[in-house]
């Protein structure tokens, strides 16, 4: 039987392609502004799109001064990934992560835990086109999570899902239909308790990007 040998061509494309499915967001950021840095991350963000991000934000602890937040916009520059300052300040966050993320601990990235979640919408007979994701660190457990908006084609936020970045489990999901249901008085009781606990672990993912709410910090100059 003869031994199939992979062409350089197809090995290429195979590298460019796992490059594509995740950005090495900790490398781009520790060429450009250090380890220190880069092990200050504690929030990135990647914008509502129907493929994987080719552009994310990071947001790290200033280690020089921790009252300040540095946000830094990591991008996909021909097959490599670049990371630049995009400001700084006490007040680029409403709400703070409160742990750095374990990159090692890292299993499950980006594209493998949206495929968790079509399998997760596809279950609760629900359809996206985009995702908005956020990876943060589970105060709890110190793992690293996926939090991913799932979106139809309007923008309109159809699920919410939350993943563990190192076992690929679902630990929290949420399919909100457009039209409220007709329950009875019984029912709509118990399905607003239910709603409470769900708007609770979905508010434990809102950290609002204050774009222009920017201070003074070490990097004041260099991230403005």
């Amino acid at each position: 039987m003869k031994k199939f040998i992979p062409s350089l061509t197809f090995l290429f494309v195979a590298a460019l392609s796992s490059l594509q499915a995740n950005p090495e967001v900790p490398q781009a950021v520790t060429q450009s502004f250090g380890s220190a840095i880069a092990d200050s991350i504690l929030l990135i963000k990647g914008s509502s799109t129907t493929a994987e991000p080719v552009e994310w934000t990071a947001y790290a602890r200033d280690p020089f001064r921790p009252a300040d937040i540095l946000r830094i916009s990591v991008t996909m520059e021909g097959i490599a990934w670049k990371a630049s300052p995009a400001g700084a300040g006490t007040k680029i966050l409403d709400r703070v992560p409160a742990t750095a993320i374990d990159f090692s601990k890292l299993l499950y990235r980006s594209a493998d835990a949206r495929v968790v979640a079509a399998k997760s919408a596809a279950l609760a007979q629900t359809t996206f086109t985009s995702i908005d994701y956020q990876l943060a660190t589970n105060a709890e457990t110190g793992a690293p999570e996926w939090g991913m908006a799932l979106k139809d084609e309007t923008g309109y936020e159809v699920g919410f899902v939350v993943v563990s970045a190192t076992t690929g489990a679902v630990s929290f999901q949420d399919w909100s239909p457009r039209v409220p249901s007709s329950a009875n008085a019984e029912g709509d009781e118990g399905e607003r308790a239910a709603r409470a606990v769900k708007r609770a672990a979905r508010k434990t993912w809102d950290w609002t990007d204050n774009a222009r709410k920017e201070t003074r910090g070490f990097f004041r100059e260099l991230f403005r």
